[in-house]
């Protein structure tokens, strides 16, 4: 990780070596930058929570269902107080687009400029951006404005009807793999462990942040991998066949596989696990506040 010195201040936090791992010094950020990444994690922790456990219920029989993220924003606000709690939800996750585009412009990683960071930063904004829509879907819901619950194949077919489409999905499809790729990568070497306050957080908590982290990242690089394939599938075919574009998709993949049911259960289980990683990061992210 390529970082300028001078732009980092020493982190009152590096005292503790945990199985390998210490808390990075990271640059100064304002006091606003820690409660947008602290309430759009909580957020976007809440909302692929409820995805894994509806589809962990559907697997074990006890109701549920295949659901992406706007599905799991719906069973949001069929709860008690379920518009309050949709305008939280709405509220975190542009907090959490806000807070990865201020990653990527502020630099709060200490990523830097050559071309490894560039990369990485550019990655921050296009996280971010694609929950912007998301947000708007649950702050919709929340004022009672939003009424169709289906997503549009349209912009698929229309690339799909031209050479030059066809080769942007394929660009996009090996993109989506090799951003499952990269889940697998993170999942396997946890260096998210170095973002934690280790020394706020019991050798409990650091286990469940550990292997959270892991089977999370890892069940999110499996999606990413099948949306991926059948993305790219589609373009070298020329034909859309099976529309897999999101998590719901891959998890209808996913239970139509033998022993789908468990297979289910075990990706809707994992989807859980990254839930609460992102609710842990959103917890106990070390975040080196400025004092001025």
């Amino acid at each position: 990780m390529a970082t300028s010195s001078s732009s980092l201040s020493p982190s009152p936090h590096d005292t503790l070596t945990w199985r390998g791992f210490k808390t990075a010094s990271l640059p100064d950020v304002p006091h606003w930058v820690e409660l947008l990444g602290r309430a759009g994690y909580i957020a976007k922790g809440v909302v692929y929570f409820v995805v894994g456990y509806l589809a962990f219920q559907l697997a074990i029989g006890a109701g549920g269902q295949i659901s992406g993220a706007r599905g799991a924003i719906r069973e949001i606000g069929q709860q008690p107080f379920g518009r309050v709690l949709l305008g939280l939800i709405a509220i975190g996750l542009f907090g959490y687009t806000a807070w990865r585009l201020v990653q990527a412009g502020k630099d709060t990683e200490g990523d830097g400029t050559d071309a490894k960071g560039i990369v990485k930063r550019i990655g921050y904004v296009i996280s971010g951006l694609s929950y912007v829509l998301l947000g708007f879907f649950a702050a919709s819901l929340a004022l009672g404005i939003a009424t169709s619950s289906g997503q549009s194949d349209a912009g698929q077919s229309f690339l799909l009807g031209a050479l030059w489409g066809r080769a942007i999905l394929g660009v996009v499809g090996v993109g989506v793999i090799g951003a499952g790729l990269a889940f697998g990568y993170k999942a396997y070497k946890a260096k998210f462990m170095e973002k934690y306050d280790l020394a706020a957080m019991s050798e409990k908590l650091r286990t469940v942040a550990l292997y959270s982290g892991r089977v999370g990242l890892a069940t999110r690089g499996v999606a990413f991998l099948i949306i991926g394939g059948f993305l790219l599938n589609s373009a070298v075919q020329g034909a859309s066949g099976e529309e897999v574009t999101g998590i719901a998709d891959a998890l209808a993949v996913i239970a139509a596989q033998s022993y789908g049911k468990v297979l289910l259960a075990v990706t809707g289980f994992g989807l859980m696990c990254y839930a609460v990683h992102s609710i842990m990061r959103g917890w106990f992210r070390v975040f080196n506040v400025s004092k001025v």
